[in-house]
């Protein structure tokens, strides 16, 4: 159902543990409304665990998650450039295919000595905004980028400016994917993390984005657990964002996230029909 895990993170005490179970064993008997209450029950005693908020997501949430997404816009775009922000230990950059040259940024990835990635795979131990403000960094990218996954520091500002920096890189018919741009609730939501299981304020760049780049197409996968959002139409040469950049950070700082907030992701079907609205962008971006 997917390539998720539910394991249990800490030995929580016994009315915990049992919600927990119960929970995981209604999800993989496709139980989902007994799996939610179970969770839901378990995050009332205690709001900080973590595989009770992957848990009500994932039963939430049904459809392919976000790495299976990732999987087939590696097979569909069939990049020969691919660039990440956020590698950790290299799981979604051994997504690439034998065709592409894929580049990771990050500035303390943990790539697992017996799990080497390919030799088409470069990995850049420094932080994104650092690498694009190295010109000789930057300008160490074998060509325009044909898929990017921003995947990094999950702030509204830190991927406001991964955005900017990627973009102005992109080839013309690239597709940049935002990870986590559909929180499970408030709480998990904000800037500053108080849960393990954590989004960030990063989903704010829609809005953001469908306000002040409507030029841009876009549309949020509600893929588990927390969304993926495709962006396609990109402009290098736009300044807009660059240009604004204090105001825009100034107005979209104290965006709440509750009720009504998932009117502004731009929410798709968690399906085909949104990879074919992408590949019907890229198409028009094309002709151009």
């Amino acid at each position: 159902m997917t390539n998720l895990d539910l394991v249990l993170t800490q030995p929580w005490p016994l009315p915990l543990r049992r919600l927990l179970l119960e929970g995981r064993q209604a999800f993989r008997q496709g139980r989902m409304d007994l799996a939610c209450r179970r969770y839901e029950e378990a995050l009332r005693i205690e709001p900080n665990i973590p595989e009770a908020h992957l848990g009500l997501a994932l039963a939430r949430r049904p459809g392919p998650d976000y790495l299976a997404w990732l999987k087939t816009l590696h097979d569909t775009l069939r990049p020969a450039l691919y660039l990440e922000i956020g590698v950790e230990a290299g799981d979604t950059l051994r997504l690439a295919g034998s065709g592409t040259t894929a580049v990771g940024i990050d500035p303390a990835p943990r790539i697992p000595a017996d799990r080497p990635l390919p030799a088409s795979t470069r990995v850049v131990a420094m932080t994104s905004q650092a690498f694009f403000a190295d010109a000789r960094a930057a300008a160490s990218l074998p060509g325009p980028i044909d898929f990017a996954f921003i995947d990094g520091d999950h702030r509204f500002e830190a991927v406001l400016r991964d955005f900017i920096a990627v973009e102005a890189h992109m080839a013309p018919t690239g597709v940049i994917a935002l990870h986590d741009t559909w929180p499970l609730n408030p709480g998990t939501a904000t800037d500053t993390r108080h849960t393990g299981f954590y989004t960030g304020d990063g989903w704010k760049l829609i809005p953001c984005l469908r306000a002040i780049r409507p030029d841009l197409r876009l549309l949020t996968i509600p893929a588990p657990p927390t969304g993926l959002t495709l962006v396609t139409a990109l402009d290098p040469s736009s300044t807009v964002l660059r240009e604004r950049l204090g105001s825009v950070l100034a107005a979209y700082a104290a965006l709440p996230y509750g009720p009504g907030s998932e009117r502004l992701l731009a929410l798709s079907s968690n399906g085909p029909a949104a990879l074919d609205q992408v590949l019907a962008w890229r198409a028009m971006a094309a002709a151009k």
